[in-house]
């Protein structure tokens, strides 16, 4: 079931620290310079369950806060976006597992990319589940507005934020300065997608597009 967005974007607890927790992920994406259940043998009605291959938390991992590393969300995305596949950032979320902040507000995690900073395009994208007490519509403002501007931070910050239907979904978008632009949309069971997305293919939308 998806949430009505709240009128006003409230900055709920646990989710305060979330622009420097962003800013700081995708930092290491970019020195890099690379990159709540498993996912079901049958796909859903709106999702794919295709396995996104190897993985280095092949039964998934928790860090010290209780933050799942949970590769299994991927089953909720397509298996690839633009003819170009999804790999898994374990680097990205090596960081995010020992954050207390993340922690607070989610129990599952996983973090992945399409094509790498640099390339004409490429997306960096982030699904979660939200902990039970946080499945409501304050925690989701706040996330909303904390992902897009720590994200935009790296990219001369927010310059315009809107609401979109995309594939049935209302999805948040934002565009930053510097060109990228932020998605955020609310799937099925409690799992956020958020994405950062450069380049004149929007894969982000071509994600949600993608999602059935």
């Amino acid at each position: 079931m998806r949430l009505t967005r709240s009128a006003a974007r409230l900055r709920a607890r646990g989710v305060g620290h979330a622009t420097f927790v962003l800013a700081a992920l995708l930092a290491v994406v970019a020195v890099a310079g690379s990159a709540c259940d498993q996912a079901v043998a049958t796909p859903t009605q709106r999702y794919t369950a295709v396995p996104i291959g190897p993985t280095p938390w092949a039964s998934g991992t928790t860090g010290q806060y209780g933050l799942h590393i949970d590769p299994g969300l991927f089953g909720k995305l397509p298996h690839q976006v633009g003819a170009q596949p999804i790999v898994e950032d374990a680097e990205s979320e090596s960081v995010a597992m020992d954050n207390a902040d993340l922690a607070r507000t989610f129990d599952g995690y996983a973090a992945g990319s399409i094509g790498e900073l640099g390339d004409d395009n490429w997306l960096k994208l982030m699904v979660a589940h939200f902990r039970p007490e946080n499945q409501n519509t304050d925690v989701l403002s706040a996330w909303i507005d904390q992902y897009a501007a720590g994200a935009c931070s790296q990219a001369n910050a927010v310059s315009s934020s809107t609401q979109e239907t995309i594939n049935g979904f209302i999805v948040d978008v934002a565009t930053c300065g510097g060109g990228p632009v932020v998605y955020t949309v609310l799937l099925d069971d409690q799992v956020v997608l958020s994405m950062f997305d450069f380049g004149p293919k929007q894969l982000g939308r071509q994600l949600i597009e993608a999602i059935y």
